[in-house]
């Protein structure tokens, strides 16, 4: 049996509107009545998500990621949060029509990535946020299932003109699951001489997976922005390990460490951030210098929620539209 094909041309299906303006359930975000966006929706009973005039064909859906990431992640009069459960759930939504509608691979290599990069922003965006606000594990959930897809695709249909693309992705996937082992046999094939982006995560995973911090210092800054935002919430953790192995590296009374050089190593904004991060695991710092022992540092405490500040060199639809 074919897949059913879309014939709604706009971004939210005439059936959809009436239905949620009757009910007042038009978003905040939808003010203008001729820029509402389909919501996301379960399957139910006499509920037929598969109807023609309710799908969105390739071009609306690519249409409607445009304008999600144009305009409405640029709104500033309203908090993000609220910006972030708006466009999470129509880009849900995108997903889904684009799955009834199996279309093909091509397509959604032009669907996916801006997806991947959002949830990608939004990690780093909201990371300070109260669960209660915004479901860290849900974001990380939609890119997953996103950038898996896309990798599946990219490793079937291998051709140059997707290799630019291929070396974000793949390495996209490899720094957002530092030290993976399962993740890192996923990118095996995509390893290759000319592929510097992908061999560079590779590296840094598998330092990561040993134990060797040293190449998160250096190679940190190099990663483009987007690949930033996903390592820079696994910083905490990583941190915590840094300090820790420090400890048992320098085991020594009386043997303090610059925190110049160590604010450095634990990609700190400022030297005030290191000197917290040593005392939250109960290192003595004196002056400029912390003392790393093995007795002091207490493994029990929570890691330390400090986000490292990253610097867009472009504006945020810029990034996630890779325009």
């Amino acid at each position: 049996m074919l897949p059913v094909k879309g014939i709604c041309m706009e971004m939210c299906p005439k059936e959809e509107m009436m239905m949620r303006k009757s009910k007042r359930l038009v978003h905040q975000l939808e003010c203008n009545p001729h820029k509402m966006v389909k919501c996301f929706s379960r399957s139910a009973a006499g509920n037929s998500l598969s109807k023609p005039h309710i799908l969105r064909p390739t071009p609306v859906l690519r249409k409607t990621i445009s304008y999600l990431l144009n305009e409405v992640l640029t709104i500033k009069n309203v908090p993000f949060n609220i910006v972030y459960d708006f466009i999470d759930d129509r880009l849900n939504s995108i997903r889904q029509d684009a799955t009834i509608q199996a279309v093909s691979n091509q397509d959604w290599i032009t669907i996916l990535p801006p997806i991947i990069r959002f949830h990608a922003y939004a990690a780093y965006k909201c990371y300070e946020y109260d669960v209660n606000t915004f479901d860290p594990f849900l974001n990380m959930k939609h890119f997953h299932e996103s950038i898996f897809k896309i990798v599946k695709i990219l490793l079937e249909d291998s051709d140059r003109s997707t290799d630019e693309l291929c070396s974000e992705m793949v390495s996209l996937l490899v720094v957002t699951n530092l030290g993976d082992y399962n993740v890192l046999q996923q990118a095996l094939p995509f390893i290759s001489k000319k592929n510097t982006l992908i061999n560079m995560a590779v590296l840094l995973s598998l330092n990561i997976m040993n134990g060797n911090f040293g190449q998160l210092c250096k190679t940190y800054n190099t990663f483009p922005a987007i690949h930033q935002c996903v390592m820079s919430v696994q910083l905490p953790m990583l941190r915590k390990n840094i300090l820790k192995s420090m400890c048992m590296g320098f085991n020594c009374k009386n043997n303090y460490y610059p925190i110049s050089i160590l604010s450095r190593m634990l990609l700190h904004n400022e030297s005030r951030e290191t000197i917290k991060e040593c005392q939250h695991y109960c290192l003595t710092v004196i002056d400029d210098k912390v003392e790393l022992t093995k007795s002091s540092f207490n493994n029990e405490v929570d890691e330390l929620h400090l986000i490292k500040e990253i610097k867009f060199k472009v504006n945020i639809s810029t990034l996630v539209l890779n325009t």
